[in-house]
């Protein structure tokens, strides 16, 4: 297990909420030229200089929480001999941009589905121990479209690392306020030092849902998935307003957020506490 960390978020959080994350770094790495054969994890390899382009753009914009280029997908399969060079890259590359602008939140994600239980354990050991190693703020945990699947990943981080960890829970629809509770609940109690939720539409919770959850847990992470390009972002920035409390903790966007969104999150607690 590595050793006790230095770094504690809630000093932060007590300063200022909402501490605002940044958007789809996919995205924005293919904008800026990432080729479509190439998987974004292995640009901190083969292309740094895109992958800190990426994470300056975000911090340019007023992101104070970067995550570390290193979400790996099924397709990626074939890059699992190169996993620790990958994400070593990538935790260099976000301090460098950072310089101490930003949060850094080392990011882990799901296992391929095909491997098994024990393959997939050792597979999020592996990659918060290489987090924990490249001394990252957090480790951040998202994209996980099955609660027991985070579990499991949130078992093994635990294992292995004491870094703050944050757990989020992919919403899916007919979900019950009462239910997400008691999930998030019991991610706490597995050892998350903060929890938060995955929302792919305005319409998966209101504002009354998200503050019950904020006022039961104290501190609540939002990443807002939506999809930006089948709806105008007018009408999305007038959502995100309404639906998120302004005692929302941590806000980031999912792919399409770019880093001309960004601002709309700093505005959540201002404009809605005038």
């Amino acid at each position: 297990m590595s050793e006790e960390p230095n770094f504690n978020l809630i000093p932060l959080l007590e300063e200022r909420i909402p501490l605002v994350g940044d958007g789809g770094a996919e995205t924005l790495l293919r904008n800026f030229g990432l080729e479509e054969n190439c998987p974004p994890i292995l640009a901190n390899l083969e292309q740094p200089d895109l992958v800190k382009r990426m994470h300056h753009a975000f911090i340019r914009r007023g992101s104070r929480l970067i995550r570390t280029n290193s979400s790996f997908s099924q397709a990626d399969e074939v890059l699992v001999n190169r996993l620790e060079a990958c994400i070593n890259s990538a935790s260099a590359l976000a301090r460098e941009v950072s310089n101490k602008r930003a949060v850094i939140a080392g990011r882990v994600t799901c296992a391929p589905a095909d491997w098994g239980r024990d393959a997939r354990f050792q597979f999020y050991g592996e990659q918060a121990v290489y987090l924990s190693d490249t001394w990252v703020d957090l480790i951040w945990l998202e994209q996980f479209s099955e609660y027991e699947e985070l579990k499991l990943a949130l078992r093994a981080v635990r294992q292995v690392s004491v870094i703050q960890t944050v757990a989020h829970l992919s919403l899916k629809k007919d979900r019950q306020s009462l239910e997400i509770l008691d999930q998030l609940k019991e991610l706490m109690s597995l050892g998350a030092t903060f929890v938060g939720l995955m929302i792919d539409s305005e319409k998966s919770m209101n504002r009354d849902q998200l503050q019950d959850l904020i006022d039961e847990l104290g501190i609540l992470s939002l990443i807002l998935d939506f999809d930006l390009e089948k709806e105008a972002f007018s009408r999305i920035s007038d959502s995100i307003h309404q639906i998120v409390p302004p005692e929302t903790a941590l806000i980031c966007g999912g792919k399409s957020f770019l880093p001309e969104h960004i601002p709309h999150f700093s505005k959540i607690n201002v404009d809605q506490h005038q």
